[in-house]
């Protein structure tokens, strides 16, 4: 048995040498093939384009393949016999230079030679793309040129092709969306003059047809630019700054479901970004807290009451009515602008201007009052005081009229100021400010204490009975000659009288 296995082993060896003979015959053929395929190759491209230009061989963008040297000189001077440079531009913007506008003359240039030659110093097995870029013995009127390029649509603009101006970007309110918005920077088509010729010249003399200077990366200083872009990091930090700034409403419920309401939309109109912070228009809060007391502001308008005898008088001046504290609701204001609010807030209503997330970014003030008056009438605001209940005075007749549910329910005689400089009684709306049964007058040159003193006004009008006056023989001129120092004189049993009837914050009319 082992000896037969010896021999079987034996037996296969000649035919594994005759495979690896077999295998080294076909790989000897297949390189020599190869060899003379390159070789017929090399001698093809040697024969053929020993005097052309290789495949695929493209000059300044123009296929020169397979043409000798003086064809393809003989071509491109053909070519360029009615040369034409397109421009394109902006805003589908174009202008076309005629070579016969400023005189282009076409020329072969040494470089042409050296590139063909350069060219068939190595050998180009394959056919792969070959772009050269070589300048042409090129002329043309300079002076001409830059004239054609100053009057082109392109730089002057016209109806049909406006020139838009670069505009950074930047961060604007926007009323609609209630919120502030990095709105993106516009590059416009305004284009530098001397990066815009350079250009064309380049061109020219590369005898290229066409230009795109809307291609940024090759020619990037052709537009002027903006200087901000939208992803600019410090933009980002005062959109997020000037929304949780403006983004708040302040609200002062007025009564009778009326509100007054500081917006985001004034807001923004309040605050600007500078250095990383925001800053406040002071004197714009002022004037609009100024406005919002004056509207609600009845002090000092005119009223017409119903008189005594039924006649409409009009009462000019006084301090009666409605007015706000000023100060305290500027300083409310301010507060309330300035409140630290949690920008999530801010965010959440960005994102969902909903009721839900407006009332989160909302702060409620109470109305602080300076004056008030009886009622207030949103129709018409004057309409404030207790038309039933009300002191008359008349300065012509000297008289008191107290009023009572509509009508005269006391009457008496009275002597009011002197008609001279810092004598004569204030006339207007005004109100009962105090009671006192003691009291004392003090002016310039005198100090009298009275009984029964009733102030009408804090610089020291008031009802008081005055001992001094002849009441026996009062007339109605009296007051020229004996009148007081503004405020009103009764006799004893009518200043009591008016105590008791008067009332506190009522209306008080003088005329």
């Amino acid at each position: 048995m082992k000896a037969k296995e010896e021999i079987t082993e034996t037996s296969k060896a000649p035919t594994a040498n005759r495979r690896h003979a077999k295998l080294s015959i076909v790989f000897g053929v297949t390189i020599a093939a190869a060899v003379l395929v390159v070789a017929g190759m090399l001698l093809y491209q040697k024969v053929f384009y020993g005097n052309r230009w290789y495949k695929n061989t493209f000059i300044n963008g123009v296929d020169v393949s397979g043409q000798t040297l003086e064809e393809s000189k003989k071509n491109l001077i053909q070519a360029h016999n009615n040369y034409a440079l397109t421009i394109n531009a902006r805003e589908n913007g174009s202008l076309t230079i005629a070579g016969n506008d400023i005189n282009y003359q076409f020329g072969i240039s040494s470089a042409f030679d050296e590139l063909f030659q350069a060219q068939h110093e190595r050998f180009q097995l394959f056919s792969s793309r070959n772009d050269n870029t070589i300048d042409y013995d090129v002329s043309y009127d300079e002076e001409e040129l830059s004239e054609l390029i100053q009057r082109a649509e392109l730089i002057t603009g016209s109806t049909d092709y406006p020139i838009i101006k670069p505009r950074n970007a930047m961060v604007s309110f926007s009323e609609e969306k209630q919120q502030y918005l990095c709105l993106n920077e516009v590059r416009g088509n305004t284009i530098n003059f001397h990066p815009f010729l350079s250009a064309i010249e380049d061109t020219l003399k590369k005898a290229e047809t066409l230009i795109d200077i809307t291609d940024e990366e090759k020619y990037p200083d052709i537009y002027k630019a903006p200087k901000l872009t939208s992803d600019n990091e410090e933009l980002q930090t005062m959109l997020n700054l000037s929304n949780n700034a403006a983004l708040r409403y302040i609200t002062w419920s007025m009564g009778e479901g009326v509100t007054e309401q500081i917006t985001p939309t004034e807001i923004s109109q309040w605050i600007t970004y500078k250095n990383g912070k925001i800053v406040y228009d002071n004197e714009a809060v002022a004037d609009w807290i100024e406005a919002f007391c004056l509207k609600y502001k009845t002090v000092g308008k005119t009223r017409t009451i119903k008189s005594h005898n039924g006649k409409k008088v009009k009462i000019y001046g006084g301090d009666y009515g409605w007015q706000l504290d000023y100060e305290k609701t500027l300083t409310q204001a301010k507060k309330a602008l300035k409140k630290d609010i949690d920008m999530k807030l801010t965010e959440a209503y960005i994102n969902e201007p909903t009721a839900k997330n407006q009332k989160a970014l909302t702060q409620k003030r109470k109305v602080i009052y300076a004056n008030t008056a009886f009622k207030m009438d949103y129709e018409n605001f004057t309409n404030d005081w207790d038309e039933k209940n009300y002191i008359e005075i008349s300065i012509k007749d000297q008289k008191v009229y107290v009023f009572r549910k509509g009508k005269v329910v006391f009457k008496c005689r009275c002597i009011t100021g002197r008609p001279e400089e810092d004598r004569r009684t204030p006339t207007g709306a005004f109100f009962i400010k105090e009671h006192r049964e003691e009291y004392t007058l003090t002016g310039a040159d005198y100090s009298t204490p009275v009984k029964n003193w009733v102030r009408i006004t804090w610089t020291g009008t008031g009802f008081h009975p005055a001992t001094w006056q002849p009441w026996s023989s009062w007339t109605k001129d009296m007051y020229k000659t004996r009148g007081s120092h503004g405020c009103i004189n009764l006799s004893v049993p009518d200043a009591e009288k008016i105590y008791k009837l008067t009332k506190y914050r009522e209306a008080v009319f003088i005329y």
